[in-house]
C-alpha cells in the first residue's frame, strides 16, 4: 500500500547522517537530490515511495547488501554508484565514513516515461537493485542536478524536467525490465465509453481533471488521453469544454439560466 512506503524526507530515520544537500525545497517535479556523511554503520532500508540512485563521492568502502538472502559484497567508491529498487525491504552495511548523493525518482514518473517511450500502457517495470556499477551517464546527470541546486538560474524548471527524463530513460534502458500490455485492450469498451459520457454528463459544473476521467476506467492519464482524442475526435479538455457549452445554450433556451 502506497501510504506505507517512505518518502525521501523520512529517510534519516533508519540512515543517520549528517544532511549536506537538499532539493525538498526547490519543487521539483518527481525527483530529489539529498546529500549525505555516514559514519560506518548497517542500515536497514524499509520500503521505499521512490527509486534511489547512490552517487559515492568520497574514500573507497566495502558495500555489503542483503534482502533476506546472501549476502553480496562490491567496492564503492567515487566514480561508482549504487541503485535501490522501491517498495521493498533491504539492508546495506559498509566499514567506512562515505560521503554520498542520493538521488530519488519517483515510480508514477518513470511510468509516464515509459509510457512514452514505448507508446503502450507498461503493465509492470522492474528495476532490481545494483550494489556497484560504474555509470558515467548517470553521475554525469547528478552533477547537474547538483549545479543546479547551488547555483539556479533561469529556467531551472525546465533543466531539471529534463534531467528527470534523461534519468528515468537511462534507467529503462540499462536497468529495467518492462512488461508492456496487448494493443488489443487498447479500446475503450461500450460500458467504459459510457461510463466517461456520464462523468461529464454529471461533473459539468465542476473541475473535472484528467485524473480522475481517466481513473474511473482504469487507464492511465497518457493512454487515456490518446485513445479518448482517437474516439471521440476530441482533447479531453476540448470535449468537456463543448459540452459545458451545448449545456449552457439548453438552459438559456429553456429559461433556466440568468
Amino acid at each position: 500500500m502506497e501510504r506505507l512506503l517512505i518518502s525521501p524526507d523520512r529517510i534519516p530515520e533508519w540512515i543517520p547522517g549528517t544532511t549536506t544537500l537538499d532539493s525538498s525545497g526547490c519543487n521539483w517535479n518527481g525527483i530529489t537530490l539529498k546529500g549525505y556523511r555516514y559514519e560506518r554503520q548497517d542500515a536497514a532500508i524499509p520500503p521505499m515511495r521512490d527509486y534511489m540512485i547512490v552517487a559515492y563521492d568520497g574514500a573507497p568502502t566495502t558495500m555489503r547488501r542483503t534482502s533476506g538472502g546472501p549476502w553480496q559484497s562490491a567496492r564503492v567508491e567515487k566514480g561508482r554508484i549504487s541503485l535501490l529498487t522501491r517498495a521493498e525491504e533491504s539492508t546495506w552495511s559498509w566499514s567506512e565514513p562515505i560521503t554520498v548523493r542520493h538521488v530519488y525518482l519517483s515510480h508514477s514518473e518513470l511510468e509516464n516515461t515509459a509510457l512514452s517511450v514505448f507508446d503502450r500502457d507498461p503493465k509492470s517495470i522492474e528495476i532490481n537493485d545494483c550494489l556497484s556499477a560504474k555509470d558515467p551517464c548517470i553521475l554525469n546527470c547528478i552533477q547537474l542536478l547538483d549545479n543546479e541546486l547551488k547555483n539556479g538560474g533561469i529556467g531551472q524548471r525546465l533543466i531539471i524536467d529534463a534531467l528527470r527524463i534523461q534519468i528515468a530513460v537511462h534507467l529503462l534502458r540499462q536497468y529495467a525490465k518492462v512488461s508492456l500490455t496487448s494493443d488489443a485492450n487498447s479500446n475503450f469498451s461500450p460500458a467504459q465509453r459510457q461510463r466517461i459520457i456520464d462523468l461529464v454528463e454529471s461533473c459539468l459544473g465542476e473541475n473535472l481533471s484528467l485524473e480522475d476521467m481517466a481513473a474511473s476506467i482504469g487507464f492511465s492519464q497518457f493512454h487515456f488521453s490518446r485513445q479518448f482524442k482517437a474516439e471521440f475526435g476530441l482533447a479531453p479538455y476540448a470535449y468537456v469544454l463543448r459540452k459545458r457549452i451545448s449545456k449552457a445554450q439548453e438552459m438559456l433556451r429553456k429559461g433556466n439560466a440568468p
